[in-house]
């Protein structure tokens, strides 16, 4: 048996056993290429030992030369698993000329065959087919079937990189030929992973499918794990394309961790620019621009153009969707130049489509028009339907943007067909909601009613197994189009028919847009509550680990004046890899299940049942800047329109904030001017309440409790402070906020915690007060568990929090708009981020949070709004109260100790905050001082 790794061989060995053993760890090396490349490795190392006796000069003499030619051949070997494919063409070569020689031509043939994959790899077309045709006749002329059948397995590959796609399926059946007539089993699984991916590039899904599942079986039985890899990832190719997004990501992250471990740096590389190319079209655009830069990296340091060329291509339509255009504009030139030179017309239609896409979002359809017309002939020229689909819809769109309303409607109606043949499910969805605003702008409101009802049905039917809600929020923000027009549909068809029927179909389409993925989660939520999707491992917490220490490091740093740009660089560099590491952990969870709660709305019936005499619900919307509200109460169900323009309004909730955060830096600067600064903020706040308030003032006039739905902006507006020239709303009403209708109902639903047990924590190592604060609340319940000072740490909050009816967090807090996912709470050891927060256990217990901006949210496109109150409610929480701006320490705890009474009086959280704001308006009362906190989830 042949050891690997041994130095040398022993120095008697004659020259007949030395070659002998040379082949024997020349055939190891090819054995273990595609299911133990370290293995492979370790063969070409071991064959190299056996060339020590040189002649002098280095030249090998006539009894050594096969033995270096075997060492040369196993040596290129090991540069392709290594990804180092001009170091494997310089090998292979010398073997040729040492076996030719010797007057071995047909072994000087054989090192050739991954010569062809490596110039494939390298983008030297035109040289690899040379090479291949003059292999092939090589082994023609010997009668070698099986080497005959290699060539044109290279060959295939080479077609297939080069998106030649007739071609390579060709060259991949001939080869799965050849390889049958000799039995050479590995060889044949090679033929059939590439003529899948030929097929599926093609279009011809299901037959690609069945000869997938045929190779994964023989990979499987034959135990080769590469190959098992691969037809991983090819598989989650043909998933991409069909819009199967749960599948393909799976795929993509299983083949990138199989890579990983087996220690091939090319595959891995291009795995995970797959991986990007599924984040793109999952709107992903931050995570997916990172993976592209990286993937780029990559691709030129392993002398990958051809990957190089389409990941450029990729990035730039990245670059496009998140409005980088002159970044977009770069990135495409580049793309083009590098298929130019490689001859790639199927990269360049690419980059046509991309173009397109840029100028139909800067409204230039006859561009657009133009370049994905050409894009769509230059993809049937090569015979791929499914790129032809998408550029026949950007094509469409163009038509429809250029008013040319029939033409785009029939094409949408041709290319529904084929993406239906096809089954390519997002092309559908775009079809069909072309359809609808075809249909809309010729006044057939039903036909695109009917259209937009379908997008959305398939589109949730997509969106339903994906994993992880930052992915579902990201998705459903770039489909909103056939949800914004259902509601307008609505809102026109209440104009004609103000019934309740009417009105209350306005709100499930418009709360079909709030909060969706909360709402989702909170629904598949068990009894336990909280911590739903949470995936914690063992790196996720080294992760965390190391970012509290940075987070700690870097704050010291800032206190000492002594910032550090590479500390905060690593620091924002972690925290990507913490979520990266926790969405890929979701992605390679086996549990595909669809989501099960329902996407058409919720119960409105079932809202108002559980709403009580004196309560009422008001859900704000907009539509065409037009600011709407639809008003649920236990009698009925109204809506609102015109309430105001939404620019006006948002040039008042700025104005307002303006006021307000004037006293933000502390009022002894402006303590002589507060008289003045009080009536300028309640001028405001009378702005306001007519603005946004004072029209539903009069349905509202008998309601004690209101519960907010805010739409955008609105959600920063202090409601309590507004003003109608005689009291506050804070003086009218209980207000509480909450993200959606859905979310408000399952919260009304639940029976909140009764405020027995506190958990309290003061963090005063940077405000002196909150130990104070902290001990003043902890004096006011009979029982409490008071941690201050040193011992205000993260590991007392997990440990006691489960167990708690009323949570105080005093202390320090961030709000992140660059990434919200890490706007943070700081305890003594480190950062309670939202990505933390979110994994907390709690019962439905009111969660208090004094400190800086807490309510503030980052908020899409999709009303998905990301802060520290969300993720109090993801952990369980049914209330939580936060503040909107930076409070005033010695008003916040007056504040906090008339609060926390009431509540230890058995007083609900909507009353109790009522009676701390009039307690703290009283005395001091611009609205800085007593309206900063609000009330989110219920009563």
């Amino acid at each position: 048996m042949v050891k690997l790794g041994e130095a040398a061989a022993p120095p008697a060995l004659s020259a007949a056993a030395r070659n002998a053993l040379a082949w024997s760890l020349k055939d190891i090396c090819y054995a273990a290429w595609n299911s133990d490349p370290q293995r492979s490795a370790r063969a070409a190392a071991a064959l190299r030992t056996l060339c020590a006796p040189l002649a002098p000069d280095g030249v090998p003499d006539a009894a050594m030369r096969e033995t270096v030619a075997l060492a040369d051949w196993t040596a290129g070997i090991a540069c392709l698993t290594r990804g180092q494919m001009n170091e494997a063409t310089v090998h292979f070569d010398a073997a040729a000329g040492l076996f030719r020689g010797l007057g071995q031509v047909g072994h000087a043939a054989q090192t050739q065959i991954p010569k062809i994959m490596a110039l494939s790899m390298l983008g030297q077309h035109a040289l690899a087919a040379a090479c291949a045709e003059q292999t092939q006749r090589e082994f023609v002329a010997l009668g070698d079937v099986g080497a005959a059948g290699k060539v044109s397995l290279n060959l295939g590959s080479l077609y297939l990189r080069r998106d030649e796609f007739q071609q390579c399926v060709r060259h991949y059946r001939q080869a799965a030929v050849l390889f049958a007539r000799v039995g050479d089993r590995e060889h044949s699984v090679m033929a059939d992973i590439g003529l899948a991916g030929g097929l599926t590039a093609l279009g011809d899904f299901d037959e690609a499918q069945r000869i997938h599942a045929r190779a994964a079986m023989r990979a499987r039985t034959y135990g080769l794990p590469v190959l098992e890899a691969v037809v991983e990832e090819s598989v989650a190719l043909l998933e991409l394309a069909r819009g199967h997004y749960r599948d393909a990501l799976a795929g993509f992250e299983g083949a990138r961790r199989r890579y990983e471990q087996l220690g091939m740096p090319q595959h891995l590389a291009i795995a995970e620019k797959q991986l990007a190319d599924a984040y793109l079209e999952l709107h992903l655009l931050p995570e997916a621009l990172l993976l592209f830069d990286q993937a780029l990296t990559k691709f030129r340091s392993l002398d990958m153009p051809d990957d190089e060329a389409w990941t450029l291509a990729q990035k730039g339509r990245a670059q496009v969707r998140i409005g980088s255009q002159e970044a977009a504009v770069a990135s495409l030139v580049s793309a083009n130049a590098s298929f130019a030179a490689l001859g790639n017309e199927v990269g360049a239609a690419a980059v046509e489509l991309a173009r397109a896409e840029l100028a139909l979002l800067g409204d230039d359809a006859c561009a657009a028009l133009a370049l994905s017309a050409l894009a769509e002939r230059r993809f049937a020229a090569a015979d791929l339907p499914d790129r032809r689909a998408l550029a026949n819809v950007v094509r469409a769109h163009s038509l429809l943007s250029a008013g040319q309303v029939e033409q785009a409607r029939a094409l949408f109606d041709a290319t529904l067909v084929s993406a239906r043949e096809l089954q390519l499910l997002p092309v559908q969805v775009r079809c069909l909601t072309g359809q609808g605003l075809a249909a809309s702008v010729t006044g057939n409101q039903n036909a695109a009613r009917t259209a937009f009802r379908a997008a959305v049905e398939l589109f949730e039917e997509i969106r339903s197994t994906l994993p992880g809600d930052e992915i579902r929020s990201a998705f459903l923000t770039d489909h909103l189009r056939p949800y914004q027009e259902l509601l307008r549909i609505a809102v026109d068809e209440h104009a004609h028919d103000s019934s309740p029927e009417r009105a209350a179909e306005v709100l499930r389409q418009l709360d079909r847009l709030r909060a969706r993925a909360l709402g989702e989660r909170l629904g598949r939520a068990t009894e336990m509550d909280g911590g739903a999707d949470r995936q914690d491992g063992a790196g996720t917490e080294v992760l965390r680990t190391r970012l509290n220490w940075l987070y700690r490091r870097v704050r010291q740093l800032q206190d000492e004046a002594m910032p550090s740009a590479v500390l905060s660089a690593e620091l924002r560099r972690t925290e990507h890899e913490l979520l990266e590491h926790a969405r890929r952990q979701r992605l390679a969870a086996s549990d595909s299940s669809p989501d099960t709660m329902p996407g058409a709305g919720f119960d409105v019936e079932a809202l108002q049942d559980v709403l009580g005499e004196g309560d009422a619900l008001i859900e704000y919307g907009v539509i065409d800047d037009e600011l709407f509200a639809c008003v649920v109460t236990r009698a009925g169900i109204a809506l609102q329109r015109n309430i105001a323009a939404w620019p006006a309004v948002l040039d008042a909730v700025r104005s307002a904030r303006f006021q307000i955060e004037t006293l933000g830096h502390g009022a002894a600067p402006v303590a002589r001017h507060i008289g003045i600064l009080t009536t300028r903020a309640q001028a405001r706040m009378r702005q306001l309440h007519a603005l946004v308030w004072a029209p539903l003032a009069g349905t509202l006039a008998q309601c004690r409790r209101v519960l907010i739905i805010p739409h955008a902006q609105l959600g920063a507006l202090p409601f309590a402070a507004l003003h109608d020239g005689e009291r506050s709303l804070a003086q009218r009403h209980e207000l509480v906020l909450a993200p959606s209708a859905r979310v408000a109902l399952r919260g009304l639903r639940r029976v909140p915690a009764s405020a027995i047990r506190a958990l309290v924590l003061g963090e005063s190592t940077r405000l002196p007060h909150a130990a104070n604060e902290a001990r003043k609340v902890a004096a006011l319940y009979a029982q409490a568990d008071l941690f201050v000072a040193d011992q205000a740490t993260l590991g007392k909050l997990r440990t006691h929090a489960a167990a708690a009816d009323v949570i105080h967090l005093a202390c320090h807090a961030q709000f992140r708009s660059d990434n919200p996912m890490f706007s943070a709470l700081h305890l003594v050891d480190g950062a309670l981020t939202v990505e933390a927060t979110e994994a907390l256990l709690l019962k439905p217990c009111t969660v208090v949070l004094s400190a800086c901006e807490t309510a503030l949210a980052e908020q899409g496109d999709g009303n998905e709004m990301v802060g520290l109150v969300r993720a109090f409610l993801l952990a369980g929480a049914a209330r939580v109260l936060a503040a909107l701006w930076p409070v005033d320490d010695e008003i916040t705890a007056r504040f906090m100790a008339h609060f926390h009474g009431a509540l230890c009086r058995d007083i609900a959280p909507g009353a109790a905050l009522r009676l701390a704001q009039a307690h703290i308006e009283r005395t001091h009362p611009h609205p800085f001082y007593w309206a900063a906190f609000t009330l989110h989830g219920r009563w």
